[in-house]
């Protein structure tokens, strides 16, 4: 059966056909990439920044006494809260360096008392290999086993008392 109509330019089978098969030329691909150059001139930059419908200025007026009070006492509370920042920032610096310290000293006293208590371990271990030597009679090695320590039983609390039919409150 054959196509009656002619296809449409933008039909499916018609964009399908236009676009570009799988099969590229490989040669293509096997180039470098061109590298990026970016030429910037900042007269061409401000140019475009400054470019389009601007407003026309007119005379900035004077301001008035109360006006540049009110300014001026503005700025002198920004500049009162960067201080106090500054302040803020400095303790805060000063903290986080005690801190440190602390942390330091703990991590010595830490090494310092692995290193002392391994001192101990090796010398108890010293202690036991003489005293196996002086064993002449060969035996196993003894291990080395902790008991529980003895708990104190309250015999009372052991003990229920029975109810006492006088005792039962109605």
């Amino acid at each position: 059966m054959a196509k009656s109509r002619p296809q449409s330019k933008h039909s499916r089978a018609a964009r399908r056909a236009a676009s570009p098969s799988l099969e590229v030329d490989k040669s293509i691909t096997s180039l470098p990439r061109a590298q990026e150059t970016t030429v910037q001139r900042e007269s061409i930059l401000s140019e475009r920044a400054n470019a389009g419908i601007t407003k026309k200025q007119s005379k900035s007026k004077a301001k008035t006494r109360a006006q540049r009070l009110r300014q001026q006492k503005g700025v002198e509370r920004a500049e009162a809260v960067v201080d106090q920042m500054e302040k803020k920032v400095t303790k805060s610096v000063g903290r986080a360096k005690a801190v440190k310290a602390r942390r330091a000293d703990w991590e010595d006293l830490n090494r310092k008392s692995k290193s002392m208590f391994q001192a101990l371990n090796d010398e108890a271990e010293d202690d036991m290999d003489d005293d196996m030597m002086a064993d002449a009679a060969p035996s196993k090695p003894a291990k080395r086993v902790t008991k529980p320590a003895a708990v104190a039983q309250n015999p009372v609390v052991d003990e229920h008392a029975g109810i006492d039919m006088d005792d039962i409150i109605t």
